[in-house]
């Protein structure tokens, strides 16, 4: 099954990346010892990719805002392994798959846009103002 999530950058504001923690000299020290000591899942890859260093990033929680999920219709596979074994058969699904994770995502994202409770202020606002039973209202797919 497609689905698509936005506003998961809604939740953290990256404050420090990599680049920022490498300059703190006893930062620096810790990732440099940590990932020697730790399991490279990349040994076996090449290049740039397999001297990534796994680090923590500086993040701090934001006002929190909402979250929207959209699933799709579901792709069947059943029944499909002999077919996908072949490269290109499994490269049109792959595309298939993303072509409508991407379409969710802009559809959510206009969405977000237009949704007037998108914020936290006007959600507290509308449940303080309403009755007990009614739940701050979400978008019609």
């Amino acid at each position: 099954v497609p689905f698509g999530v936005i506003g998961e950058d809604d939740m953290v504001e990256l404050v420090l990346d990599y680049n920022d923690l490498m300059r703190i000299p006893l930062v620096n020290d810790y990732i440099r010892k940590s990932n020697q000591e730790a399991i490279r899942l990349r040994a076996g890859m090449g290049g740039e990719v397999a001297n990534q260093d796994y680090y923590n990033p500086g993040v701090l929680p934001k006002i929190p805002g909402r979250i929207y999920y959209l699933f799709g219709k579901p792709i069947q596979t059943r029944g499909r392994e002999e077919m996908l074994k072949d490269k290109q058969n499994a490269k049109e699904l792959y595309l298939q798959i993303r072509t409508e994770v991407e379409s969710s995502m802009a559809y959510m994202v206009k969405k977000r846009e237009e949704d007037p409770y998108r914020g936290i202020i006007e959600r507290t606002v509308y449940g303080a103002t309403s009755t007990t039973v009614h739940q701050v209202p979400t978008f019609e797919p």
